[in-house]
């Protein structure tokens, strides 16, 4: 991985026709594997039921038009979006009234082919930029999609890193959504980075990195793995993060663990602005499945993805979002949020006095100077407070006294350094948030 370029990586994989089982996706989990062989691959059979879900077959499509006479109006050469991802065979003369059932076009983005699928249903479509239906006077049209349905397998990359302890941080994403880049990719190259990283350090927590299909790839890799959900303690799903806009949290639906807190400091220590909403706020991928019913992990996603309501970024789900709307740049901020509230994690502790009273500050060189650090100063005596019975991290203490991680840290390491303090593990938070 030390030859691991952005740019490189991105450009060579994200106009593979990546649909959830395919040839693209499975041409794009082997390059992957040639550049991180440490990653297992894993795959499931089609029609092998993962709980109550199905594994669908494998779809392709050899050849798609639409012509009225002579003259050619949609082609699938000219892009692979042209045909909705698992559309049915068809071929056949049909009226205008009739095609344009089967038209797919955003007219909110009338320049852009937009990605639609159907996986589950049978169906046939053709994707198509919303100005060119001013082309489609005729009454009658010439149409053929030549797709094909096998049995394949589902294939999920994963690599997994031991820690001090078993207890499980898992970091997802997803490599479909054919031909493009920020939607699921962006989220696939900051994990390797991530990945990376964690491998070669001292972790509290084990780590297990997932590259899949959407929510399917989840289902199917839990569904036969059963055995790591108790293990599993929180979960973090990246996607969208290369555009230009602001950074999201989307909180899991407990809202308010460690890893809701330590995002949320990370996020606020690293960026000047960032957005933060409830479950589903934001997305809603893979962290449905593994904070879902029967697994409930405590599970947030990070983005620049803006809230459901205001919709996700212009190119979202079209032709559109290729490179040119991304930038390395703010896959290294993103990279660099990650890893630092996975270092939170792992420097977390429960600070708990072992003195009584108060203590004298500055006998032991712990007396905060307001003019050296005035947040941290007119807080001295509320994290006293904290000190009690140790029930509260670092993480907590930080997130509640809107003061930073490291702030709070290095202050009480001197109180452990000079014996007036003990340090707990963070096995009190696996122990309570268990429960």
């Amino acid at each position: 991985m030390d030859s691991f370029d952005y740019n490189t990586f991105i450009g060579r994989i994200w106009f593979e026709r990546r649909d959830i089982v395919s040839g693209g996706y499975d041409r794009s989990l082997n390059y992957i594997k040639g550049i991180f062989p440490e990653m297992e691959i894993h795959s499931y059979p089609s029609g092998t039921n993962v709980w109550t879900w199905v594994i669908p077959e494998k779809w392709s499509v050899k050849s798609a038009y639409i012509k009225a006479g002579n003259k050619i109006l949609l082609d699938l050469d000219d892009h692979p979006l042209h045909v909705m991802s698992y559309s049915t065979p068809f071929s056949g003369s049909i009226s205008q009234e009739e095609l344009m059932s089967h038209l797919h076009t955003r007219c909110e983005y009338p320049d852009a082919i937009p990605f639609e699928f159907s996986y589950y249903q049978p169906k046939w479509g053709f994707c198509i930029q919303h100005d060119k239906l001013k082309d489609f006077t005729f009454k009658k049209y010439d149409v053929l999609i030549d797709s094909t349905f096998e049995r394949g397998e589902l294939k999920v990359g994963c690599y997994y890193i031991k820690g001090r302890i078993d207890k499980e941080i898992v970091i997802i994403a997803h490599l479909c959504h054919p031909c493009m880049v920020d939607d699921g990719l962006s989220g696939v190259a900051v994990l390797l980075k991530i990945a990376d990283f964690c491998k070669n350090n001292d972790n509290y927590y084990s780590y297990r990195f997932l590259i899949l299909p959407e929510t399917i790839g989840s289902i199917a890799y839990l569904s036969h793995n059963e055995h790591i959900i108790e293990k599993l303690q929180y979960g973090i799903f990246l996607e969208m993060l290369g555009h230009d806009d602001l950074f999201s949290l989307q909180r899991s639906i407990q809202g308010n663990t460690l890893i809701d807190r330590a995002a949320f400091l990370s996020l606020k220590q690293n960026t000047t602005e960032f957005r933060a909403g409830g479950f589903y706020d934001v997305v809603g991928n893979d962290e449905r499945v593994f904070n879902g019913i029967g697994v409930n992990v405590p599970t947030i996603s990070i983005s620049r993805s803006n809230f459901w309501s205001n919709g996700h970024y212009p190119e979202y789900h079209t032709s559109a979002d290729t490179p040119d709307i991304i930038t390395a740049g703010r896959l290294i901020e993103a990279q660099a949020i990650v890893i630092n509230l996975l270092k939170m994690l792992n420097l977390n502790y429960y600070p708990k006095a072992i003195v009584k009273g108060p203590i004298f500050l500055t006998r032991y060189g712990l007396w905060v100077d307001w003019r050296i650090d005035a947040s941290l100063n007119a807080k001295q005596e509320m994290i006293f407070n904290y000190l009690h019975y140790g029930k509260k991290s670092i993480i907590d203490i930080a997130y509640e006294l809107d003061l930073s991680f490291d702030q709070v840290k290095n202050w009480l390491d001197k109180f452990y350094e000079n014996n007036l303090i003990e340090k707990l593990s963070s096995a009190h938070a696996i122990k309570r948030e268990d429960d």
